[in-house]
Parts: C-alpha cells; sequence; structure tokens
C-alpha cells in the first residue's frame, strides 16, 4: 500500500498541472481521485490493489507519451484540420467564455462561421 502511494507520488512529480484550465485539468483530477483513494483509515482489499495497480500503469503511460513514441504521427493536425496549438486556443477558458457569452448553441456557431468563410469565398471569386 505505501509503495503504490509512494509510486503514486512520483507520477503526480512528472505531471503537470495547467494553470489555463481551472476545473478541467487532467492533472488536478487526477491529484483529487489519489487523495480519495488513499485517505488514512481506508483498508483496500486485493481486487482494489490491482485496480489501482492498473491505473498507475495506465497514467505512467500517458505520462510518458508511451504510445505517442510507439505510434509516431505523420501529420500535425488532427481530424478537425486544427493543430496542437489552435486545439489549445479552443479550449482556453477566454474562447469557451466567449461561447457563453453569445446565446447560440455550438451548430449555429459553426454555421455561421462556414457561411462567413463561404460569403468570402464568393467575393474574393466575384473580384
Amino acid at each position: 500500500m505505501a509503495g503504490t502511494y509512494k509510486n503514486f507520488i512520483k507520477l503526480l512529480e512528472t505531471w503537470p498541472l495547467d494553470k489555463s484550465k481551472p476545473g478541467r485539468d487532467l492533472g488536478h483530477h487526477i491529484r483529487e481521485q489519489i487523495k480519495l483513494g488513499f485517505t488514512p483509515g481506508k483498508i483496500q482489499t486485493k481486487a482494489e490493489k490491482e485496480q489501482c495497480d492498473r491505473y498507475y500503469t495506465s497514467l505512467q503511460r500517458i505520462s510518458s507519451n508511451h504510445y505517442a513514441n510507439l505510434y509516431p504521427r505523420k501529420l500535425n493536425s488532427s481530424a478537425t484540420t486544427l493543430n496542437s496549438d489552435q486545439c489549445n486556443y479552443v479550449l482556453s477558458p477566454e474562447f469557451l467564455q466567449q461561447l457563453k457569452s453569445h446565446n447560440r448553441n455550438i451548430f449555429q456557431k459553426v454555421k455561421d462561421e462556414l457561411m462567413k468563410n463561404g460569403d468570402t469565398d464568393k467575393k474574393v471569386a466575384d473580384k
């Protein structure tokens, strides 16, 4: 039990906190779950210990970019054709606040953006 807790603490030292995503940061969520899982006086069963070890192994793989190194990407874009900087901007609190400030749903906003880009292309073609 103590060895498992020490492994998680070492893992958390390598896992950064993202201050730009308050309330939505994976590192913060993992820290909270470890606090809950290792409360003093709680006795773990063998099945819980095995589950805890599986979680640790999975988090270790994510932290070390195991699969990113094993299967390198050929392109730097995603299925949305956005690169990592653009994805980070879209997930930023400022952008999300801007989305909330409008009284439209995401599909209406995407449609408006596509229409705006389509109109721009027509104007360029007309010139």
